[in-house]
């Protein structure tokens, strides 16, 4: 009897580990694709702010 809740112990034990070992890779996954996409994106809006500012007369006649 003890064998057999031992034996489902470890069963249980693998399967939460299995799925942290999961949860981690693809919490990596996500972390690696994800940088280069909000490294773009704030090039990309800082290169827009250096373009507005560049010609802030162009948008404001008045002054």
């Amino acid at each position: 009897m003890e064998e057999s809740f031992l034996h489902l112990w470890d069963e249980l034990d693998d399967i939460v580990c299995a799925g942290r070992h999961l949860a981690a890779t693809a919490a990596a996954e996500v972390v690696a694709v994800a940088a280069p996409l909000l490294a773009a994106a704030s090039g990309s809006l800082l290169a827009g702010a250096t373009l507005l500012l560049a010609h802030r007369h162009v948008l404001n006649p008045i002054s």
